[in-house]
């Protein structure tokens, strides 16, 4: 059940423009732009559940908002291309591709006020609650646990920051003026802190109210994240911890669907594997656009009924495409090949394009700037699933967490354990995770000991998670950000991270520009 977001959306609407930090003047100090303060607004249970889920509400601005950009634009895997004209935002996705972005992209100061906007909607409930009775409320949510919840919402936020950013500043209330820089461990030490102290006053699956919320598999998860990154972020390995970490996911009521796209069907909030999710409707929260930008106009209302303007901004690179074997079917996510589709008659016609000829979607991309690069050029994804005469808005919630990638990070931890060798139990881990996607008795359906390599595993991350925000990381981790690829040259060691926005580094002269910007 889609709660937090449904029946709370009229005062969520109405909550956002009550503060903010970072993202309305780009200065990381607050701006109060209603009258509604924290001593009268919370006056019943609507106004606090209302400012309680105001945090995770705003989490719809992830995929349109920069953060899907910053996280796969800048990889092997999702490239825009300039193709017949088409707008490439003043060259900024050919600037991510090709990792030549500077201080003053828009994109990434996108991102920076997204991140601490969100931040800022945290703080000033969490700050609102310290002192706040609510013992006559009857509210569905304990106090306890809604600033447990909100403080993981917090943390995800300065977790996704710190790998986005790195050195940043640490703001926990609302007007604190121009914070200064704090560094990468300091940061790592914050978030790991704020984790582990709020894990037990967490829900859990199967809760009132546990759905699109934080409970203690979906901290447990986030913990794994920063832990396998710990060496990355601070110099310092956490491999164990972060198989401990997967460990509590393991263990709790989560279970692999039986096949690879449940999660991500219109109606995913039936995922077994799901362990935390942005919810979206296509009529009460709108924002995820993923077909949209995926598909041509031309596929999206012929084949899907859906007559809004497809952009196919998004396509998939001819490497990452290949890497996917024709037997495994998860290659079912990519739309290639001849386009058609059923007319009134029930006979099958071909989709054309603009131009006057028949689509047939090719893996190749011509060039990534050229008037030449045709409007078929590209892969396009079809992950989530579209809608049949649905709505460029679409129902399905965004996945953030899911069973697949815990088991897949805890192979990877016993291989780093094991010097980069496989052991038994990081192959079963995979296989578990490859079985649905292959007729069992396949030559290519199972690892073994011999053949999963370090490289191998993360081509296997690639398969199972693209399109999932988790690729950049993932290619940073495995040595592979800065290597050369399609169109790319490759690129120095500084660009594993953004630069602050040069906006805000005007606007806070306390902060410390990365290295190399």
């Amino acid at each position: 059940m889609k709660y937090i977001y449904m029946s709370r959306l009229p005062l969520i609407l109405s909550l956002m423009g009550l503060c903010c930090l970072g993202g309305c003047d780009m200065d990381l100090e607050e701006e109060v732009y209603s009258a509604e303060t924290s001593e009268n607004f919370y006056q019943n249970e609507d106004q606090v559940m209302a400012a309680y889920v105001m945090p995770y509400a705003f989490m719809q601005n992830l995929y349109d908002g920069g953060h899907f950009s910053l996280q796969e634009l800048s990889t092997d895997e999702v490239v825009a291309p300039t193709r017949n004209g088409y707008e490439d935002q003043n060259g900024a996705w050919v600037r991510l591709h090709r990792h030549t972005w500077t201080s003053s992209d828009v994109w990434i100061l996108y991102e920076w006020q997204n991140l601490f906007q969100a931040i800022g909607y945290s703080n000033y409930f969490l700050g609102a609650m310290e002192e706040q009775d609510l013992s006559g409320m009857d509210l569905p949510i304990a106090k306890e646990r809604m600033i447990a919840e909100i403080k993981l919402v917090r943390a995800l936020h300065y977790y996704w920051a710190l790998s986005t950013f790195g050195n940043i500043p640490i703001v926990t209330s609302v007007g604190e003026s121009s914070p200064a820089t704090r560094s990468r461990q300091e940061v790592f030490e914050f978030i790991e802190q704020e984790i582990l102290e709020n894990i037990p006053q967490l829900g859990e699956k199967g809760d009132a109210n546990w759905y699109g919320h934080f409970t203690k598999s979906a901290a447990y998860a986030l913990l794994a994240k920063l832990y396998i990154n710990a060496d990355v972020f601070t110099g310092t390995p956490r491999w164990e911890d972060a198989i401990s970490a997967i460990d509590n996911v393991l263990g709790a009521n989560y279970s692999l669907d039986s096949d690879w796209s449940t999660p991500f069907l219109v109606n995913n909030e039936n995922s077994n594997e799901n362990i935390l999710v942005v919810p979206f409707d296509a009529s009460n929260a709108t924002g995820f656009n993923f077909a949209e930008q995926n598909l041509h106009e031309e596929i999206l209302f012929a084949k899907y009924n859906v007559e809004y303007y497809g952009w196919h901004k998004y396509s998939t690179q001819e490497s990452f495409f290949n890497l996917f074997a024709e037997n495994d079917e998860r290659i079912e996510q990519w739309v290639v090949g001849p386009q058609t589709f059923i007319n009134e008659d029930g006979e099958e016609e071909p989709i054309w394009s603009w131009y006057g000829y028949e689509m047939v979607v090719t893996p190749q991309i011509t060039a990534l700037q050229s008037d030449d690069t045709g409007w078929d050029e590209g892969a396009m994804s079809i992950k989530y699933e579209v809608e049949v005469g649905g709505l460029s808005n679409m129902s399905n919630d965004m996945v953030l967490f899911r069973l697949a990638d815990m088991m897949l990070l805890k192979a990877e931890a016993l291989m780093r354990l094991a010097g980069g060798e496989a052991t038994s139990e990081a192959v079963d881990l995979v296989n578990q995770v490859r079985a649905r996607n292959f007729e069992a008795d396949a030559e290519n359906a199972q690892y073994t000991t011999s053949n999963l390599t370090m490289d191998e595993l993360l081509d296997e991350r690639g398969r199972e998670l693209a399109y999932e925000m988790h690729r950049r990381e993932d290619l940073i981790r495995f040595g592979k950000f800065n290597d050369e690829w399609w169109e790319k040259s490759a690129s120095a060691e500084h660009r594993q991270l953004f630069p602050i926005p040069a906006t805000v580094l005007t606007a806070n002269p306390e902060l410390e520009q990365n290295p190399g910007y």
